[in-house]
């Protein structure tokens, strides 16, 4: 069996409904709290080689303005940096399953990260 991880953030209400998701399809699953336990550079280059970056990236995070940040000016570089220093620009929630990523609370692509 795959072993799923499921990363979130307390209190995240999309991240609510995909353990409330996962739980309904009865899916073991590993949690994280990736502000509690926040990523390692390695561990986010992991993540990122397995989307586009900029499905990743929260554009809509309030830190986005807080921090004076202009994506549109952003490297991936850049990017990944920012969301080590700042993990609330990181989409949540995030699955991971073998190679697979689902990125936010999709049904369709949580059900897809969960069949590959």
């Amino acid at each position: 069996m795959k072993r799923v991880t499921l990363y979130t953030k307390s209190g995240c209400t999309t991240c609510i409904k995909a353990r409330q998701f996962l739980l309904n399809k009865g899916v073991h699953y590993t949690e994280r709290d990736i502000f509690k336990h926040p990523f390692t550079e390695m561990e986010l280059r992991a993540i990122v080689a397995r989307r586009p970056i900029q499905e990743i990236f929260s554009y809509r995070s309030p830190s986005v303005k807080a921090l004076g940040l202009v994506p549109e000016q952003l490297s991936e570089e850049d990017m990944i940096q920012a969301m080590l220093d700042e993990p609330r620009l990181i989409r949540r929630p995030l699955l991971t399953t073998g190679q697979a990523l689902a990125v936010g609370f999709d049904e369709e692509q949580l059900l897809d990260a969960l069949h590959h």
